[in-house]
């Protein structure tokens, strides 16, 4: 079975990038982990800085961080006012 996602290092900032396995040009957002608090993994939209407070927090697994990611896209604006 082909792995879910690719993990790549996140260059700049701490965590990993979550990457489309078939595609590397296809990012979900970032991932990393939290050692000081209790929530474990957090998931960053792409364009986030990790570490901002802009994350999700709770996951129990990079993985199950990235399946959040990639189910839950980032909503595009629609344009209208």
């Amino acid at each position: 079975m082909a792995e879910e996602f690719t993990f790549a290092a996140n260059t700049g900032s701490f965590g990993r990038r979550v990457l489309d396995p078939q595609d590397h040009s296809t990012c979900y957002g970032v991932v990393w982990y939290d050692p000081n608090g209790v929530c474990g993994w957090v998931a960053e939209y792409p364009g986030n800085r990790p570490g901002s407070g802009g994350g999700i927090p709770g996951f129990a697994s990079r993985t199950w961080a990235a399946r959040f990611l990639c189910r839950y896209r980032k909503p595009e604006p629609s344009g209208r006012p």
